[in-house]
């Protein structure tokens, strides 16, 4: 069996890293802070030997944390005694890695409101189930539900617009049909 090549090891790492980045900026909505986030993350998991969902984990509870924080909310729960030392970096927010990923001005996740969006980005994008992203959230299972079903009724108000302004579009259809 041979071992992967140093590019192909490269590749995955950078490819891991485009992920993070990108969970944590859904969450954020802050190129910097996700930036920060996953850098944070990754010193953090230097400390010891870990698997990808526990980084993974890890970005999405400092993004949240951060989010708490810059709102002055602090919640109810005592978050682990490991302190996160966030990047202050004014360049990190124009990093390649931003410019390298896909576009996400037209992701309608964006268009939601942030309890909304954090819902339906730990529920579906990372797949934390609902009594999972709940915790992470902070709330309860039953407004975790109520911010879920939000997230629904804004996403399909986002698409029956798209649907008014341009069907040809929607449908996948050019307009000179």
């Amino acid at each position: 069996m041979t071992q992967p090549s140093a590019r192909t090891q490269e590749a995955n790492i950078d490819a891991e890293l485009d992920r993070l980045t990108y969970s944590a900026y859904l969450l954020t909505l802050d190129r910097g802070l996700a930036l920060s986030v996953v850098l944070s993350a990754l010193d953090w998991s230097l400390e010891k030997p870990i698997a990808n969902s526990a980084l993974q984990r890890r970005t999405v509870e400092l993004s949240l944390l951060q989010l708490q924080h810059q709102s002055g909310v602090d919640g109810d729960r005592e978050w682990p005694s490991y302190g996160a030392v966030l990047y202050d970096d004014s360049g990190v927010a124009n990093s390649e890695r931003f410019s390298a990923s896909e576009e996400i001005s037209g992701n309608p996740i964006l268009s939601l409101d942030a309890g909304s969006r954090i819902a339906f980005v730990l529920h579906h994008v990372l797949g934390y189930d609902i009594e999972e992203s709940a915790f992470l959230a902070d709330i309860d299972e039953k407004g975790f539900r109520a911010q879920l079903r939000s997230a629904y009724v804004q996403l399909a108000s986002c698409q029956l617009w798209r649907f008014d302004a341009h069907p040809n579009e929607v449908l996948g259809q050019s307009a000179s049909v």
